[in-house]
């Protein structure tokens, strides 16, 4: 019985504390429901049992709005980095860091 990474559907072992394919933490709860060969959709070659990804403003970790928070969430990184990103943007681009704050604090959702 094989056991499968539950975000890029790769073979993992056991012992295995990252996925060698998509390198991210193996939740050993989470990978143990996908005990058998994941399915295939012909037209979209995705895997049927992974849910799509969402883009959301963080509730819990947010300073202002949440983008920050939900944009590192989503790319499972730490939110200090896309901050960090956002303020060097803002400096050296002539303020677009901040507009895009804005829009996507306009534009994404609140997660509920």
């Amino acid at each position: 019985m094989s056991i499968y990474c539950s975000e890029c559907g790769s073979v993992v072992s056991k012992e295995d504390i990252f996925c060698n394919a998509c390198g991210s933490k193996l939740d050993k709860l989470k990978t143990a429901k996908f005990t058998t060969t994941p399915s295939y959709s012909k037209s979209t070659s995705t895997y049927q049992h992974q849910p799509r990804k969402r883009l959301y403003r963080s509730v819990n970790d947010r300073w202002i709005a949440g983008v920050c928070g939900g944009l590192g969430t989503y790319f499972n990184i730490d939110p200090i980095l896309i901050r960090i990103g956002f303020i060097i943007i803002s400096i050296l681009g002539y303020g677009m860091g901040l507009i895009i704050y804005i829009v996507l604090a306009l534009l994404v959702e609140e997660e509920s």
